[in-house]
């Protein structure tokens, strides 16, 4: 009977351990890569372009993450004409999270140890653009 109930007791948290086990990657360093962007408007990263023209530009740009503690990170997005801090956040798969600047949102998925997918977006509700952008980034 003993024997039994430690295989049930076993097999039933032996889930909870296996996710307890699982690291979260860490994200340091800088990543970089081009942007496939569709703009309308100027904006601080896009700062070229008229107030309703429709652009479709590739810009490099550089996330630099220099702190992390857990699942949650920071630094600093950087284009050639404008640098901006961020804010992170794995979810609970430890692949995929989320990143905020001062006036959009990233969504991202680790596809490697140091590969990145990324997509962002603003609205214009802070400024007079429009973006919808995304990016393969690679750790340098």
């Amino acid at each position: 009977m003993l024997k039994k109930f430690t295989l049930v007791l076993f097999l039933g948290l032996a889930p909870f351990a296996v996710h307890a086990a699982k690291a979260v990657p860490n994200v340091l360093g800088s990543w970089v890569g081009l942007s496939n962007s569709a703009v309308i408007g100027a904006g601080q990263h896009h700062p070229e372009g008229n107030e309703n023209e429709i652009r479709f530009r590739r810009v490099e740009f550089t996330l630099t993450i220099d702190r992390q503690e857990g699942r949650n990170f920071s630094g600093m997005f950087t284009t050639a004409s404008h640098k901006e801090p961020v804010v992170g956040a794995f979810a609970a798969d430890l692949k995929s999270g989320v990143l905020a600047d001062m006036d959009g949102q990233m969504s991202f998925r680790l596809v490697g140890k140091n590969r990145m997918d990324m997509c962002y977006t603003h609205t214009g509700v802070a400024n007079t653009s429009r973006v919808a952008a995304c990016n393969e980034l690679v750790r340098k």
